[in-house]
């Protein structure tokens, strides 16, 4: 723990999920805060009929997951058909948040145990999610597979938007390995908690993989560490390199190394939207 910043924690349960989502009765600061990250992402992502993001952080428990989902949130309320993919097969969460059963999911269907890709609809209007699965013994490895640029080749032709929520960076190399396969990173950063050699370190892994990062989300601006709304509560959106100067950072403090492994989809051209897949038939 740096800085004497409690980290946040991985909400056990539904409930406990559903106090971090955005709502129509959420403050106004709140809404406005993710708001203003969208249309920055809005802005990055055009000229693509599907972009598609990783969301990601330098450290576990920086709060990525809960800013993945709202961020989807928000930009479903734009009316924009969102799919929230559930990237983090070691430790997955997105289902608690919308109440759903994490099997037949993503770790599924890229080991080719399925044929059938299950996306679930939400409570939330335009946005349906594809949970992680079942822990299998080799994320990277799916992450790396032909399966997964057929599954976002697939799904690109029902949505405008795909947000992937993915394992830090710093920890294993699940996230870093998409960088040839999305259209940019959005990191979330911890304010007090994360050290700068920390994303420093992050930020040149993800580029030496060719990875283009959009942006960084400053989060628990306030210092409280809490699972509520005042967590949330100053979402910074930006990214300058110039700032982030090298630190000393060493690979030998972690258990995984990253893979250079690179991955070149071929290119085609992008067939039409069609109609969003009915959810009841994948039930």
């Amino acid at each position: 723990m740096l800085f004497g910043k409690k980290r946040l924690t991985t909400p056990k349960t539904q409930a406990e999920a559903k106090q971090r989502m955005l709502s129509p009765n959420s403050p106004f600061a709140i809404k406005e805060a993710y708001n203003s990250i969208r249309a920055k992402l809005f802005f990055t992502g055009r000229g693509e009929k599907c972009p598609v993001f990783a969301m990601t952080s330098a450290m576990m428990h920086d709060g990525k997951t809960t800013n993945a989902v709202n961020l989807a949130i928000s930009v479903a309320s734009a009316a924009k058909r969102v799919l929230l993919i559930d990237g983090d097969m070691r430790k997955p969460t997105v289902h608690r948040y919308f109440g759903v059963e994490n099997k037949n999911g993503l770790s599924e269907i890229l080991a080719g145990l399925t044929n059938e890709v299950k996306i679930r609809k939400t409570e939330v209007e335009n946005l349906h999610v594809l949970t992680s699965g079942q822990i299998p013994p080799n994320p990277a490895e799916l992450f790396a597979s032909k399966q997964m640029d057929n599954l976002l080749d697939y799904v690109k032709e029902y949505f405008d938007y795909v947000i992937i929520d993915t394992p830090p960076v710093n920890v294993v190399s699940d996230a870093a390995i998409l960088a040839e396969k999305v259209t940019g990173y959005v990191f979330v950063v911890q304010s007090g908690k994360n050290h700068y050699y920390e994303l420093t370190y992050a930020l040149d892994t993800v580029q030496q993989m060719n990875g283009n990062v959009v942006g960084i989300i400053l989060n628990d601006i306030t210092g409280k560490g809490t699972s509520r709304y005042g967590s949330y509560r100053s979402n910074r959106y930006g990214y300058n390199k110039n700032y982030y100067r090298r630190g000393y950072y060493s690979r030998g403090y972690y258990n995984n190394y990253y893979s250079t492994y690179e991955s070149k989809p071929e290119l085609k051209k992008e067939p039409e939207k069609k109609e969003t897949p009915d959810p009841q038939k994948n039930a």
